[in-house]
């Protein structure tokens, strides 16, 4: 969880489980020594799912963070990508991040100087500019990503788009119709509130069908792709790898 929506409440928000679920099965066939880094960890929640998938070292990455090397729970803390050595990184993971940077071409160097020459990155981030709205002030969003800006600051940064897709294409039809209902003043939703609040348990029958819900939508806009379907989400997804130094 991002730390500006943490609160003391310790219930997850389906939205947050069913995303690293939906990621760890992704990351579930690599190498069993691979070394991973969260960007933006957070509360190191996914960060210490990664330790079950890995002999290697786990990195929970996050400016926020007071102590830098510290480790919690068997999970390195950084406060700066910067504290990595060049080219010591299997995998970087970054769950909604880059859209928190305002100079994202600088960021993704420092990033990928850290990769190995075979590494790959997973990113995930917030989708389609004109649903961009005080929610995303409130986050501390600079930007929302389509499939080709995003692609443009991946080629542009030497990285080869191995797949790309939208996913939650349900709450991308809900977030659209409540932006239009707000733009034509039917609605005003004053309170702005993060996945922070959740107030069910994981286990509660409300949680868990949304997280399945979630999960059927993910899976089907993933399937989709192999047939050149990519439907409309509100998040987007890619993983990418170096290109070979020519």
């Amino acid at each position: 969880m991002d730390l500006i929506e943490k609160t003391a409440n310790l219930k997850r928000h389906p939205w947050e489980l069913s995303r690293s679920n939906c990621i760890m099965k992704l990351l579930e066939g690599n190498d069993v020594n691979a070394v991973y880094g969260d960007i933006g960890a957070g509360d190191r929640f996914f960060a210490g799912q990664l330790l079950s998938i890995t002999r290697g070292k786990v990195y929970a990455i996050d400016k926020l963070y007071e102590n830098d090397m510290a480790i919690e729970d068997g999970v390195i803390c950084l406060n700066d990508v910067g504290s990595l050595k060049l080219s010591s990184v299997d995998w970087f993971v970054m769950m909604d991040v880059i859209e928190h940077v305002e100079d994202a071409d600088e960021f993704m160097d420092s990033i990928i100087k850290r990769l190995r020459p075979d590494g790959k990155i997973l990113i995930t981030v917030p989708a389609f500019q004109f649903l961009f709205s005080s929610h995303d002030i409130f986050l501390k969003h600079y930007r929302r990503y389509s499939r080709k800006s995003l692609g443009r600051l991946l080629t542009n940064n030497n990285l080869r788009i191995e797949k790309s897709y939208y996913f939650y294409t349900a709450l991308f039809i809900l977030r659209l119709i409540s932006f239009i209902l707000q733009k034509i003043g039917v609605i005003n939703n004053k309170k702005i509130v993060g996945v922070g609040v959740w107030r069910f348990k994981e286990k509660a029958m409300i949680s868990r069908v949304l997280f399945h819900i979630l999960n059927l939508d993910y899976f089907i806009n993933k399937f989709l792709t192999k047939f050149g379907v990519r439907l409309p989400g509100l998040s987007l997804l890619a993983i990418c790898s170096r290109e070979p130094l020519k």
